[in-house]
């Protein structure tokens, strides 16, 4: 397993390494912009792109991991089908990143540090994610050459099995705060995040109901469900809220994996929603991965329906989702 998560965090930095080239050539970077079409698109935007480095990443992905553990490439699945056609004469829309945003809070709203490479692994029966990778290929740039470093986050959940790359960061940031007679605001003594300054992350588009009843907590907007969920992962906020069905599930196996490790997880919103009100969440709805959407088609057979919430303290996610039971969503 050590082997199998050590071959996941290398193909990670490959894809990472390939992401920050494609990015470096900005007039080359034109060259490598496709507009989805037809069941590729997803929904929520008015057009929707993919770049040659999402295929080429996807694509090295699926290459390493096969060669390494022959016959595991036949269960690889991503975003991107891996057909890529583009001509000067065709409509599309150069994507840029912003590289120049300041952060609120640890916090990007957009920018090139909302990009994340996610690989996950699911237990093919049970559906429950066991393993993931979060790499941030633009973290912070030179300031003389311009060129980017990147970072990465892993976590193990397996049975019995609890570990994670964020467990010493978070035991060494707490002790050197101690040092410093200072404390943390994230974690309290035990490693466990802080019951006071409850915070979520959403998207600009959420329901207005929701956005108001999360302003009494700290509120952030940022871009990329990958990287709002690593926000959750990284502590910087209680928990990632998205109650539309606009994310799929090679966006949160990652992430789940790794919360899991810490304690947290990833549930259905609708549903947890649901049992709050009905004062039975005895069980919590995580996401499932090996089971697609009944009676859709194209890429909404996997589409998270319900949306989602992603925690580190089941505490936390008790008190946010009780807060937006209160709430009338307008259904």
């Amino acid at each position: 397993m050590t082997e199998f998560l050590t071959a996941l965090v290398c193909a990670s930095e490959k894809s990472a390494n390939i992401a920050r080239a494609c990015k470096q050539e900005e007039t080359l970077f034109q060259l490598l912009v496709q507009e989805k079409k037809g069941s590729e698109k997803n929904k929520k935007f008015v057009s929707d792109f993919k770049t040659l480095a999402d295929v080429l990443v996807q694509e090295v992905i699926k290459h390493d991991i096969g060669k390494k553990f022959p016959g595991l490439e036949d269960y690889i699945f991503g975003e991107e089908s891996n057909q890529f056609t583009n001509s000067l004469d065709s409509t599309f829309q150069y994507i840029k990143g912003y590289a120049d945003e300041k952060p609120k809070d640890g916090i990007y709203s957009k920018g090139l540090q909302c990009v994340t490479i996610l690989i996950g692994v699911y237990n093919r029966s049970s559906g429950l994610p066991i393993m993931g990778v979060i790499n941030q290929p633009f973290v912070t740039r030179d300031p003389d050459s311009l060129r980017w470093r990147g970072q990465y986050f892993w976590g193990l959940s397996y049975k019995d099995i609890n570990i994670c790359s964020l467990q010493n960061q978070d035991a060494n940031a707490i002790s050197q705060s101690t040092d410093d007679q200072h404390e943390d605001p994230r974690w309290n003594e035990d490693l466990q995040p802080r019951d006071d300054n409850l915070s979520a992350v959403i998207s600009t588009s959420e329901n207005e109901a929701i956005k108001t009843a999360l302003s009494m907590l700290r509120l952030y907007y940022a871009a990329g469900a990958g990287y709002k969920s690593l926000c959750a992962v990284q502590g910087f906020v209680s928990v990632y809220l998205l109650s539309e069905d606009t994310t799929f599930k090679w966006d949160c196996c990652a992430p789940h994996a790794i919360l899991r490790s810490l304690g947290g997880g990833m549930v259905d919103f609708r549903e947890c929603l649901k049992r709050i009100k009905d004062g039975n969440l005895d069980e919590l709805p995580e996401l499932i991965y090996n089971t697609p959407v009944n009676g859709a088609t194209g890429v909404d057979r996997w589409a998270n329906k319900g949306g989602l919430v992603a925690y580190r303290c089941p505490k936390h996610l008790d008190t946010i989702m009780n807060i937006i039971s209160k709430v009338n969503l307008g259904e």
